[in-house]
């Protein structure tokens, strides 16, 4: 009988970080968005979220703008809504 590879005994260690990588962010728009500009900012996301990576605020950013707008952020939320 062979013995599993290494790689297929680390796919449910695997899994479960990929999972870890998105943590649940359901803040409304308007209590991230700090200094009521209209679009969230990255210094924003980050105050509400420190935990957060780039990575989850440029998925947030849809059209790569530089700034979530309140329909990009809906979506972002609705995307990862438990």
């Amino acid at each position: 009988m062979r013995r599993p590879t290494k790689l297929f005994r680390c796919l449910p260690l695997l899994a479960m970080l990929a999972c870890a990588q998105h943590p649940v962010h359901h803040a409304t728009f308007d209590a991230v968005d700090q200094d009521d500009s209209g679009t969230i900012e990255w210094r924003e996301f980050k105050e509400t979220y420190p935990e957060a990576s780039p990575k989850s605020y440029l998925e947030a950013d849809k059209n790569k703008d530089g700034d979530v707008a309140p329909g990009e952020w809906e979506a972002y939320i609705q995307r990862f809504a438990p």
